[in-house]
């Protein structure tokens, strides 16, 4: 009696039930897809017929035994044209999601990559204490157990909507990953795209030849509102993204010590960059003599084959064997596409200057994903020094290359600075001048600084214990001082009329990178006391104007008409994401806003002149102080800096968000809020007393007077026009002097005070022109990738013209050289076949084709290789080994 178990099959129950408890009546098309239809899928509204419809889909998608059923996690705005539809598409967001991977079937971690929980109550563990609201449910996926949070109301994605709702679902994907690496667990974080994929309940599970079912498991059937999970994501995602950091370094280091990488010196100034070179450097060389065999093959990737278009497929390295995908990345001539969430690559393909090329990947796997790093290291081998990791090991024909291409000589050179390195910044030296410490980045604030009073290392260890850097925390809690002030304390510089103490700071970094931690910090540091301060959202113009107002009965008017008088004196307003100033950059209201903003830094008279009195909004010239403090990201930041011209930029004080090289390994204790004593000996919150002050003028020494007086006049004759983006330089350092006054709990200026806002300002100066200095990097790379884009489209064109002057079509050269380099590399007799498929590309073959060309591509290619002495046809053209003449 046969003991075989009958095969599975979905259970078109399951799947209507899941798909109406999750989509029902959502605006948009549900789609659903499985490798069974090439992934292209079909779409289905979601109403009663349209959930029937899914469902019957889906259980015929089964029939042809697919390895897995999957649906978009939100709803598509339109049929796509083309594929299955992108991001772009994304329209009803109807929950938040989450891949709770457990156990090795089906997803083996890498050979760096921490274990997956082990089993569903480890997944159950870790999202009950990461902090996140229960889930309204969960889903088994046959190798995963998956929670879900539902919306108490659909949310129609917006164009303007989608970058913060991206933001909020990866960010809810990383507080998950930062408690599992909390119990020694990975997780899967890259599954908070809005066209993500998950396992259809109801469907079959059938990857590695197993075949599980996949079910509803049990569930609250709690809904929430959205602005709840954002909150509850902008609490825990600082904290989560930090920790995630600090994971992806140690597994860098893991992977270095198992392929024997030696790590690179720590680049402090210069955070690593995604983005692949262009120009005339070190990384093109490798463009245009490596292959993805020599970068993915040291990285532990498998060669599988190629597709009928020409791309080669590989399969990422796991533990324990192969991974259970077909294949986990696609190669052309020039870029590879991912498809693995755990190949530690992008996934999808990727925007132009993010792309994964040859350059890029040979910088992920070994420079940390540091190009500029590995950029600098080749030419550091290039020119004979010894190496700080593999560059030195490249084949002597690429470093011989770099060195003609990039201009490097013979020249002896012993002393440093006597190298030129064409422009590529060279890492500091491990230890400093006569083997003293590490030389300290000069867009931070140096030790000096924070050891000067009690105080300021107060804030420094209260940065530290909270993991976060602590200038941004610095700028911040000025900040949050400046807005307590009334616009009765001013600063008097001894020059122009005394000025309010209004702030404006920039903390920039990465989404990610520890901004809102830093405010949250300062916060703790300075928390407001119940005072007369008005919270503004910065949005528009008028709406920071009318912040302070309110409609009030006209006593002048027999209680006839309402007019709009001032209600409150001091504002603040507090933005953590760098989306706020690109939308300032790009809206078409942006002068007046920005107007108002300048004129806001210095308290001056606000307001508009309209003929109606009760819409007659008016703030009276220093009447009012205002404060903000912003988190801008790099493009953001960049496009603010374009608009010098208005004079926002100059009012800013920068700072780096993420953490600096001097973070401790142990975090030290909290510190508390921050006290001064006052005149009666006790003490007292520092807020408290500034927000107590009144009619108080902070003078500053005769000494500041006269160096003021001389910094005016230089940017009067001239120096204005060499820096326009440091105008306002005297007024900030007055400014921030007087703010670190009132910090220590005085109202006069010492020198020590004007000394420490000099190094601010310094400080702030460097950050802002090193986010300047990378926005024209970018700008250069965009427009050399265009520049390649349309010398690729003219080279296209001239190939008749080419084959015209040559008798040969351009293609036929190309396969013929890429064979012999790929010959010359292997050193051996290959099979026709296998170089046929390494070297003919899809893009060659169309052309060829379409120029009417008859016959195969690869025997032109062939012929035309022998006759030059490039190839060498052994067995009746079966086999080839390289010739003995090589291509120019």
């Amino acid at each position: 009696m046969s003991t075989e178990q009958p095969p599975l099959s979905a259970d078109p129950d399951v799947v209507k039930t899941w798909l109406s408890h999750v989509y029902a009546d959502a605006p948009g098309f549900i789609s659903i897809c499985s490798d069974a239809d090439k992934w292209a899928g079909r779409r289905f509204a979601a109403d009663e017929a349209g959930l029937a419809a899914a469902t019957e889909y889906a259980v015929k998608l089964d029939k042809r035994r697919p390895t897995g059923i999957y649906t978009q996690v939100t709803t598509l705005r339109e049929h796509p044209s083309k594929g299955r539809g992108g991001e772009d598409l994304a329209h009803a967001l109807t929950h938040l999601w989450a891949d709770g991977d457990f156990g090795t079937i089906g997803h083996k971690p890498g050979p760096d990559d921490l274990p997956t929980p082990p089993d569903e109550d480890a997944v159950t563990k870790v999202v009950t204490e990461s902090g996140l609201p229960e889930p309204s449910g969960w889903a088994h996926s046959g190798g995963g157990y998956n929670p879900v949070w539902l919306l108490a109301e659909t949310f129609i994605i917006g164009e303007d909507d989608r970058s913060q709702i991206k933001v909020l679902t990866t960010t809810w994907q990383a507080i998950l990953a930062a408690q599992a690496c909390r119990y020694g667990w990975s997780w899967d974080t890259e599954v908070g795209n809005l066209d993500r994929l998950m396992k259809l309940p109801g469907s079959v599970n059938r990857k590695e030849g197993l075949e599980r079912q996949t079910s509803i498991g049990p569930g609250s059937g709690a809904v929430y509102d959205l602005s709840e999970l954002v909150r509850v994501a902008d609490e825990l995602g600082p904290a989560a993204h930090e920790l995630i950091a600090v994971a992806g370094r140690e597994k860098q280091a893991r992977r270095n010590q198992r392929m024997g990488i030696k790590p690179t010196p720590p680049r402090p100034r210069r955070a690593p960059q995604a983005v692949t070179p262009t120009g005339d450097g070190p990384l093109d060389v490798l463009a245009g003599h490596l292959e993805f065999s020599d970068i993915l093959e040291p990285a532990g990737f498998t060669y599988v084959g190629t597709q009928g278009d020409g791309r080669q497929m590989w399969k990422r390295p796991a533990l324990g064997g192969e991974s259970s995908s077909p294949y986990s990345l696609l190669c052309d001539d020039h870029v590879a596409v991912n498809f693995s969430d755990r190949s530690d690559l992008p996934v999808g393909a990727q925007p132009s200057g993010r792309k994964l090329t040859v350059p890029y990947l040979y910088a992920h796997y070994n420079y940390g994903g540091d190009v500029s790093a590995a950029a600098s290291d080749i030419l550091r081998a290039a020119a004979g020094r010894d190496a700080h990791g593999p560059a030195g090991s490249l084949p002597s024909t690429v470093l011989d290359e770099v060195k003609r291409r990039c201009g490097i000589t013979d020249q002896p050179r012993t002393a440093r600075e006597d190298i030129d390195w064409e422009g590529v910044e060279e890492p500091p030296d491990p230890e400093g001048p006569e083997g003293g410490p590490p030389d300290e980045p000069d867009d931070r604030l140096p030790l000096t600084f924070w050891n000067a009073t009690p105080t300021l290392q107060q804030i420094r260890q209260m940065a530290q214990a909270r993991r976060t850097s602590p200038d941004a925390v610095m700028h911040a809690l000025l900040a949050r001082i400046a807005a307590l002030t009334e616009p009765s304390v001013r600063v008097n510089s001894g020059i122009h009329k005394p000025a309010t103490l209004c702030w404006f700071c920039g903390l920039y970094g990465p989404s990610g990178a520890g901004k809102g931690n830093a405010e949250s910090t300062a916060a703790e540091l300075a928390p407001f006391p119940d005072s007369n301060l008005t919270h503004i959202d910065i949005s528009t113009g008028q709406g920071l104007i009318a912040a302070y107002l309110e409609l009030q009965i006209d006593p002048d008017d027999d209680g006839k008409k309402k007019i709009l008088v001032q209600k409150t004196s001091r504002g603040y307003a507090l933005a953590t994401e760098g989306s706020v100033l690109d939308a300032m950059a790009q809206m078409s209201a942006a002068a007046t806003l920005n107007g108002v903003l300048c004129k806001a830094w210095m308290s001056e008279r606000q307001g508009t002149s309209n003929a109606e009195v009760e819409r007659r909004r008016s703030l009276p010239d220093s009447s009012y102080t205002f404060s903000m403090s912003l988190g801008v990201q790099q493009e953001p930041a960049a496009k603010l800096l374009e608009m010098g011209s208005i004079g926002l930029p100059q009012r800013l004080a920068w700072a780096h968000a993420q953490l600096g090289p001097d973070t401790p390994k142990e975090r030290p204790s909290l510190t508390g809020a921050i006290k001064v004593t006052v005149g009666d000996g006790t003490d007292t919150p520092v807020t408290h007393w500034v927000a107590g002050l009144r009619n108080t003028t902070i003078e500053v020494p005769a000494s500041v007077t006269q160096e003021l007086d001389d910094l005016l006049l230089a940017i009067s004759f001239g120096r204005g026009q060499e820096a326009p983006l440091d105008t306002h330089e005297p007024l900030w350092r007055v400014k921030c002097a007087a703010l670190l006054t009132l910090l220590h709990g005085r109202t006069s200026v010492t020198t020590e005070d004007w000394d420490r806002a000099t190094l601010m300002w310094h400080t702030s100066r460097r950050v802002r022109d090193n986010v300047q200095d990378e926005a024209k990097r970018r700008l250069q790379a965009e427009a050399s990738a265009r520049r390649a884009e349309a010398v690729l489209t003219a080279v296209e064109s001239e190939s008749a013209v080419y084959e015209a002057m040559h008798g040969v079509h351009p293609s036929v050269v190309n396969v013929a050289k890429r064979a012999h380099r790929y010959l010359a590399k292997k050193g051996s007799e290959v099979s026709a076949r296998d170089v046929n498929r390494a070297t003919v590309k899809k893009a060659d073959r169309d052309r060829y084709r379409s120029a009417g060309e008859e016959g195969s591509l690869w025997t032109a290619a062939l012929r035309y290789g022998v006759e030059h002495g490039w190839l060498a046809a052994l067995s009746d053209g079966a086999v080839i080994t390289a010739g003995s003449t090589a291509p120019d």
